[in-house]
């Protein structure tokens, strides 16, 4: 499965770089696999890890390219998004299907079938700081559960990034980042079991204790500040899902707090030299 995934990246790229060159753009400078990887290292997690990582990582790609799909009209980069969704769609069922087949699975979500389709008729609905709550949504459901496997596997990959990493400010950036991660775990897992909803097992015993780093500080900052990109995404999802008001509230907090955070990791990559500009609008007087 591992080498499904990485020869599904490798087409990606090759195919990526093929539409920039056509459209006149230069090659990223992007990462060197002699400079910014170590093939040899020793393993930072087990054979679970990997592919519960690998899961949410395909999972993160449907998603990515789904949102992307609509936001195009040339045929041949339409063409290529497409190729990319399908093909992550695939990726993400085997690996579920392998996940499944070694009861690596999460307890799933159960909740009663309504007797009837009907309409919300107090304006309670939407309360949530205090008095009465009524029981989250299916939809609520989903954001919560969702917003919380994508901040376990920030918190695990972040506490592998503090263990690795040699530089001393990416170092403590990736520790800031894992103490903000690990109370978001805390506080969602504790209003699930408020909601009865199932406590999802954390992964911190499935990583070793390696500190040899097989990636370059540069590929750990990159990857670190896509975790925070990645989380405002979700925050952002899960706020225009979410109808109780103390839930709306959270996600909001979130994306303020996660977006103070990215700020600090992009001047960091931008102080180290690392943070590659993207192609820009003319700067028109």
């Amino acid at each position: 499965m591992g080498q499904r995934s990485k020869d599904q990246a490798n087409q990606i790229v090759k195919e990526g770089l093929e539409l920039y060159e056509k459209a006149g753009f230069p090659r990223p400078i992007g990462f060197n696999l002699e400079k910014d990887a170590i093939l040899e290292a020793p393993k930072l997690m087990s054979d679970k890890m990997v592919i519960i990582t690998l899961q949410i990582l395909s999972e993160y790609g449907v998603y990515g390219y789904g949102l992307t799909i609509g936001k195009t009209e040339t045929p041949e980069v339409l063409a290529y998004i497409k190729r990319s969704l399908i093909n992550a769609t695939e990726l993400y069922q085997n690996i579920t299907e392998v996940i499944h087949k070694k009861g690596y699975q999460h307890q799933p979500v159960y909740i009663p079938v309504p007797n009837q389709a009907e309409y919300v008729q107090e304006q309670s609905f939407l309360a949530g700081w205090w008095g009465e709550q009524r029981p989250v949504t299916a939809i609520e459901i989903d954001s919560l559960i969702f917003s919380l496997r994508g901040v376990m596997l920030a918190k695990i990959m972040l506490i592998v990034f503090s263990q690795i990493a040699k530089d001393p400010k990416v170092q403590k950036f990736c520790n800031r980042a894992k103490e903000i991660a690990g109370k978001r775990v805390e506080r969602i897992q504790s209003l699930n079991t408020t909601e009865n909803l199932p406590f999802l097992a954390t992964y911190e015993s499935e990583l070793t204790g390696s500190s040899i780093s097989p990636f370059s500080d540069k590929l750990i900052m990159f990857e670190a500040v896509a975790l925070v990109e990645i989380a405002i995404t979700r925050y952002g999802n899960a706020l225009s899902t979410v109808e109780r008001r103390d839930l709306s509230a959270m996600f909001a907090l979130y994306i303020v707090e996660t977006g103070t955070l990215l700020d600090d990791g992009l001047s960091l990559m931008i102080e180290k030299k690392w943070f590659e500009q993207p192609p820009m609008a003319a700067a028109r007087k």
